[in-house]
């Protein structure tokens, strides 16, 4: 009989996390890439996001996931790196798309974008939980759960409400560009 080959599914447990990439003192210049996960209405949320970054004069460039439980291709995350300073990946808010929304925070982290992932409120034990498994720092914003059942106008007014935190975490916190 041929032997079975067992894997550990905690194998990429860390003892101590690592700091995340420190966001830039500004984001002037600088391009911000906003990542779909691919859940629905996520990118209505996005789409507020993008708007509200544009009247800061700050450029953006939008990116989509095939599907929100898997990790992002490597392709998708080469071309987020080779475009962009900065990320914000949004919106999970279930345990499979908090899971890989981390591993692409991580990814992007570790090709020198300073990132922030946008979740919703049921899943900021689960992402803090990841990041300690893997060893990461990750940034984390949250807006209400559940999200599938909002408005337009509710998906817009949480963007709204929490683009300052989003601002602070890949960077805007020191010397956000304002245009004049």
């Amino acid at each position: 009989m041929k032997p079975t080959t067992m894997r550990d599914p905690t194998a990429q447990a860390a003892s101590a996390l690592r700091p995340r990439r420190a966001p830039p003192a500004s984001l002037e210049g600088l391009t911000v890439g906003l990542m779909d996960i691919g859940k629905m209405r996520g990118e209505e949320f996005i789409d507020r996001l993008e708007t509200l970054f544009r009247e800061r004069g700050i450029a953006t460039r939008r990116y989509r996931k095939p599907t929100n439980t898997r990790t992002a291709p490597l392709e998708l995350l080469q071309k987020i790196a080779a475009e962009c300073q900065v990320v914000a990946i949004a919106l999970s808010d279930c345990g499979s798309c908090t899971s890989c929304s981390t591993h692409d925070l991580v990814d992007l982290d570790r090709r020198g974008l300073a990132g922030v992932s946008i979740l919703t409120t049921e899943f900021r034990n689960p992402f803090a939980m990841q990041c300690q498994a893997i060893g990461f720092d990750g940034a984390s914003v949250y807006v209400p759960h559940p999200m599938q059942n909002r408005t337009t106008a509710e998906l817009h007014a949480f963007a709204d409400d929490v683009f300052e935190q989003v601002l602070g975490q890949i960077g805007g916190q020191h010397g956000i560009f304002y245009p004049q």
